[in-house]
């Protein structure tokens, strides 16, 4: 342990004094994470959301309903032939799904970063691209075809695979584009999960979604619409639990340290972008004064919050508690 530890100082401290290499290595690095993101998203999608090429406008169909740009796009198709409009179903959804997704990326552009946007562009294409080359694999149809009629194992795999796309798109700090991208706008001004605003906004267009296609048919076809929601919602949940159990940029900790060394809150200041409240108390066995130090931090930090602390105080009594939201100025790193 104590030679890789050396290795990697030794590395730091070389792409210390070679910033341009560091960041050529820190871009590459995004966009590997982007196309690993982008090819787990096209696999759910390819294998599981929509397997074998099922209509996923038509209520007979078994295709997830997953919400997001293209599930607006699809409500909208829906409308206009409830209100007898003439339209070709697949050319319109694939230009309302370009079309809306452009403001999105300029959003993202000014509103969140510009680096989040040009990465987002980056995951959407290969996404796109990884489609196509999923639709002509042998292996991928295979599987999707295997699964088609199995809805409960597809909605495991799909929010599974759709999940850790979205998680390791926002640990690299960008999105999987559409919907996602408000999730973590509003995620990042409200200091909290991203799962809950997307399953809050695909929740919404899931149900305006089912009523239209309730309103477009009768008979058994109803029920067919009512099971599909049913899946498409457990769908969200899962989706929703991958990114939020792998995402914790704003989950918080605060992190209570008793110690009797005097220098442990400079120390820890020092180390992490958040300050400490400094307590003095005393032992109710041994009597001896002591300070009390409380700081909170990312979810991401509290280890090495802990170890730090631990090294400096190995006689130190330290507790971490989960926080479900905190108020005031708390440093989060910002998006570039």
């Amino acid at each position: 342990m104590k030679k890789i530890e050396r290795i990697r100082r030794n590395v730091n401290n070389y792409l210390f004094d070679h910033i341009h290499l560091k960041e050529g290595l820190h871009i590459s690095g995004s966009i590997f994470i982007a196309i690993i993101s982008a090819m787990l998203y096209a696999f759910g999608f390819y294998c599981f959301i929509s397997p074998a090429h099922v209509d996923a406008t038509t209520v007979t169909g078994s295709s997830i309903i997953t919400g997001g740009v293209g599930g607006i796009s699809q409500v909208i198709s829906l409308a206009l032939r409830l209100g007898k409009v003439q339209h070709d179903m697949y050319v319109l959804q694939s230009v309302l799904y370009f079309g809306m997704n452009v403001p999105i990326f300029i959003f993202a552009f000014f509103k969140i970063g510009k680096k989040f946007a040009i990465l987002t562009v980056i995951n959407v294409g290969f996404s796109s691209l990884f489609i196509q080359l999923f639709n002509n694999l042998e292996l991928t149809k295979a599987i999707a075809l295997a699964l088609e009629d199995e809805h409960v194992a597809r909605v495991l795999f799909a929010g599974t695979s759709v999940g850790i796309a979205s998680a390791l798109a926002f640990k690299g700090d960008f999105s999987c584009g559409g919907i996602d991208v408000f999730s973590y706008y509003f995620s990042l001004r409200k200091s909290t999960s991203v799962g809950k605003y997307a399953t809050a906004i695909n929740s919404t267009i899931i149900i305006t979604y089912t009523i239209l296609t309730i309103l477009l048919n009768t008979g058994n076809h109803i029920e067919v619409a009512l099971l599909n929601f049913l899946y498409s919602v457990l769908y969200l949940f899962v989706v929703m639990f991958v990114v939020d159990f792998i995402n914790t940029r704003n989950k918080k900790v605060k992190v209570e340290i008793i110690t009797s060394i005097d220098g442990m809150s400079a120390v820890l200041i020092a180390n992490f972008p958040h300050s400490t409240t400094l307590v003095k108390g005393q032992g109710g066995y041994s009597h001896s004064v002591k300070d009390v130090i409380q700081m909170v931090v990312s979810s991401n930090e509290a280890k090495r919050v802990v170890n730090l602390a631990r090294k400096v105080d190995p006689h130190s009594f330290v507790t971490v508690s989960p926080l479900i939201q905190t108020y005031g100025n708390f440093f989060v790193k910002p998006i570039e």
